[in-house]
């Protein structure tokens, strides 16, 4: 049999005999559902798998470049009848590709900012406090203050500038509710899930070991997060590091339903907002986070949110999870214009996410279909949704 090396190191070497072949990951795959060839599904690349450790084909590039057109969106995990960790095996396969050197040139680059810079884009440090520009007096004196909670902002909500409206939004919402709450700015580094997503699980220690002695250092308690991967890999930093860190992890969804609940939040009336959520796949299927931003919505007088189909644990990925969209962008587009067209089906006038890969996604397919819809972040609606101050009382409830 042909050794696969870092597939047996972490022990998913039998994951290939343990398939029934049913085919239940394929139909839900997206990668498969654009490509329609059997080799492109979990199914097919896990048979590829079997048949390299039989000896009977190789682990070259064309096998490598499959293995990255995946989405790692763990729908196959979630519906596979013999309980298989696909996400996980998908992982691993990942640091053999690496390791055998035939990382995509896109991964490379990734992997190389990660490690190098601390970002995803190359930027640096100092590019993480533009989002801040505007709203400085919300911000004064925030960025490193000793508070017990924290907000983490994320590679692409600090440094994209389509994004900084997100966060905008965020500190408005804490800032109205009266929380004290304390920014890493410069000092935050990436989460690390891109280095896991680009085949090093070794290197997130030192991501981990960045964030965590800051927010030590602050006494956080609580960190509020604008992305499910950033807050999927903080999950998993005890792992890493073989140690708990007893912080508690919210998404903003669930951040913001508590204040709802302790009547920290109040809304005005909105002029009829017909919006539909679009669940992303690690708020969905790994941290359960479906119902929190609906409650929301309900919540907000004039917001009348429809469903799309599918939806919650069933959701599709957007395309441009787990490096899909640097890998191969058309494809990664493809995949979004499908999910646009689960939208188009119904009466809704705005998408409402909680993912900034998925508004990324989103606003490109947009443009390649010429769907005009708006696409907007669960906080975005929120802060919009505001009761004035003048009118809403003290902030400090």
């Amino acid at each position: 049999m042909t050794k696969l090396d870092f597939i047996e190191k972490y022990g998913q070497e039998n994951e290939p005999y343990v398939c029934a072949s049913c085919g239940n990951c394929t139909l839900v795959c997206p990668v498969f559902r654009e490509l329609k060839w059997e080799s492109y599904g979990p199914r097919g690349k896990l048979h590829v798998v079997k048949s390299i450790m039989e000896g009977e084909s190789e682990f070259g590039k064309d096998f490598a470049h499959k293995i990255f057109l995946c989405n790692l969106c763990e729908h196959c995990s979630s519906v596979c009848t013999t309980g298989i960790s696909l996400d996980r095996f998908w992982e691993v396969a990942r640091v053999e590709v690496r390791e055998r050197g035939l990382l995509p040139a896109p991964v490379q680059f990734v992997l190389n900012s990660v490690k190098e810079r601390g970002d995803i884009m190359w930027m640096g440090s100092a590019d993480r406090l533009l989002w801040m520009e505007d709203i400085e007096e919300l911000v004064k004196g925030r960025v490193l203050k000793k508070a017990k909670v924290a907000y983490f902002l994320g590679c692409n909500v600090s440094l994209k500038s389509q994004l900084h409206d997100v966060a905008k939004s965020m500190v408005k919402i804490m800032d109205y509710a009266g929380i004290d709450f304390t920014l890493l700015g410069d000092k935050e580094v990436c989460c690390g899930a891109p280095l896991g997503w680009a085949g090093n699980l070794i290197d997130i220690n030192e991501m981990a070991e960045k964030n965590l002695d800051i927010i030590r250092k602050l006494g956080v308690e609580t960190i509020v997060f604008s992305c499910p991967s950033c807050i999927q890999s903080w999950t998993e930093y005890s792992k890493y590091l073989k140690e708990d860190h007893n912080i508690e992890l919210l998404t903003a969804s669930q951040f913001i339903s508590r204040l709802i609940r302790e009547k920290r939040l109040r809304f005005e009336e909105q002029p009829m907002i017909t919006p539909t959520f679009h669940d992303p796949c690690i708020s969905a299927r790994v941290l359960n986070a479906t119902e929190e931003p609906r409650e929301i919505m309900d919540e907000i007088p004039g917001v009348y949110h429809v469903e799309m189909n599918p939806s919650r644990q069933n959701t599709r990925c957007c395309g441009s999870h787990g490096l899909l969209d640097v890998v191969d962008p058309v494809l990664s587009s493809k995949i979004a214009e499908k999910r646009l067209r689960d939208v188009t089906v119904t009466p809704a006038t705005r998408i409402v996410t909680e993912c900034p890969r998925c508004i990324l996604a989103f606003d490109l397919a947009k443009f390649t279909t010429n769907y005009d819809i708006l696409v907007q972040d669960i906080t975005q609606l929120v802060a919009s949704s505001l009761l004035p101050k003048k009118e809403g009382g003290d902030k400090d409830h």
